[in-house]
């Protein structure tokens, strides 16, 4: 399994997992001309004959969905979204070309070799975390969340690889030049996760499954990829960590993990 970040963070949410032959896209902050540059500086075509399984789309921001209808008819692909993303609102004529099919968190839903799990995460939309199992291997991915609700470190820490949201420093957002409503919604409980609290999630994650976690969605204004790594790194000993810089592409293999610890061990759901 391979997973190729097209973008991470408020300039466009965007990556591609392949296992099999297959690909899944998850989140479309970013439209067709972008992501293929995007692709091409990692080597690969985002366009080829075989069209990706779907669009999984995590929640309605438009750093996240605002290109699904033109990706999606540009990659010949079928669009999944939860009741929180209003396709209602897309013109009748749009919705006609492209298949909108709806997925309940909490559900799994399989196509081709993927199984995607999701969880419901806590957001000023309705927004989830993705877990996409292929190959024996599994990848995990959460971010635009204001505190790590129950059952995201056993989500995160049954898969190989995980990447989860350090969005910002709070004497960074403190002093810097955001609004005050603007810095009370990405430092409240509906908001973003700051780099104290990923590091926290990051120590629940130590002697389970995960080999790699890696940070993503830092702000460019009050966060730096240094301060990031620092403050979760500094609170982990075993588990490799590594930052993601704003609007970075991306490719990242996902390594099996052999045998079962941690949370599956434990027999946790989330």
């Amino acid at each position: 399994m391979r997973v190729l970040v097209l973008g991470s963070g408020s300039s466009g949410n965007c990556l591609v997992v392949e296992a099999e032959g297959e690909r899944l896209v998850i989140d479309a902050g970013m439209g067709p001309t972008r992501a293929t540059e995007r692709m091409r500086l990692l080597g690969a075509d985002l366009v080829t004959s075989r069209a990706p399984l779907g669009l999984f789309v995590t929640h309605d921001h438009g750093d996240h969905s605002a290109h699904a209808m033109q990706l999606a008819r540009a990659l010949r692909m079928p669009i999944w979204a939860h009741a929180g993303v209003a396709f209602d609102r897309v013109r009748a004529k749009a919705r006609k070309q492209v298949d909108i099919r709806s997925y309940v968190p909490g559900q799994p839903v399989a196509m081709g070799p993927f199984v995607v799990d999701t969880l419901a995460l806590p957001h000023d939309a309705p927004q989830v975390a993705v877990r996409v199992a292929a190959e024996g291997k599994r990848f995990a991915i959460a971010t635009d969340l204001g505190h790590a609700p129950r059952g995201l470190s056993a989500m995160l820490g049954s898969s190989d690889l995980a990447m989860l949201e350090a969005n910002y420093c709070p004497r960074m957002l403190e002093t810097g030049p955001y609004p005050l409503h603007l810095k009370r919604r990405v430092g409240g409980t509906l908001g973003h996760l700051a780099n104290e609290d990923a590091a926290a999630l990051a120590a629940s994650l130590e002697n389970t499954r995960l080999t790699k976690l890696v940070l993503v969605h830092l702000s460019r204004t009050n966060n730096t990829p240094e301060q990031a790594l620092a403050v979760v790194a500094g609170r982990v000993k075993r588990l490799p960590v590594e930052v993601l810089p704003h609007g970075v592409a991306r490719a990242f293999e996902v390594v099996a993990t052999a045998g079962m610890r941690g949370a599956e061990q434990l027999g946790l759901g989330f």
